[in-house]
């Protein structure tokens, strides 16, 4: 049995609102190789969130996790073991978003959440 026939339906409910910044981002599958810049953020100013800017073979930009990414040989390119999308979602104060759910798929900041009892 697949973890969503078993497992119930997550939820959480937007605190505040939140505006995506890139609209259209980075978004690789496994393996797929991309551009890996020397720009660094640190997440919320969290040194334990490092965030690389990199390029997907589309053009299209986007900050990638650190942890996720292994760099080629060439120290320029890399892939993540896994697929990543950058997606950001636009959301409202009170909506209600479920996790781990098929269908739209992004990121909310942690910062913009609460947990739904």
């Amino acid at each position: 049995m697949s973890r969503l026939q078993t497992d119930p339906e997550r939820t959480c409910r937007v605190a505040k609102d939140y505006q995506a910044e890139f609209p259209d981002p980075i978004a690789v599958e496994a393996g797929e190789a991309f551009t890996v810049s020397e720009r660094t953020s640190a997440w919320e100013n969290n040194p334990a969130w490092i965030w690389v800017w990199c390029t997907d073979q589309r053009g299209k930009s986007g900050w990638v996790p650190k942890n996720i990414i292994q760099m080629d040989a060439d120290g320029q390119t890399g892939t993540t073991p896994a697929a990543y999308n950058a997606r950001e979602l636009t959301v409202t104060a009170g909506q209600q978003l479920s996790i781990d759910q098929q269908g739209r798929c992004g990121w909310v900041p942690l910062s913009h959440m609460m947990a739904e009892p």
